[in-house]
């Protein structure tokens, strides 16, 4: 399996950052969720992360 991309969660709701599209979460963890775009046509896989909102 080819190592996918990661990106950085926002307050937003998450959309593919190839075409715009809503994806579907395959996988998540503590820490990050991977996703799928739900365009057929697109079907990019992407890992979102959880940025750390501690602040000491």
């Amino acid at each position: 399996m080819k190592d996918l991309e990661i990106y950085f969660s926002s307050d937003q709701p998450t959309t593919c950052p190839n075409c715009g599209n809503r994806t579907e979460i395959v996988n998540e963890t503590d820490f990050s969720q991977q996703h799928k775009c739900l365009s057929k046509e697109c079907n990019f896989q992407f890992i979102l992360e959880f940025e750390d909102e501690t602040v000491e």
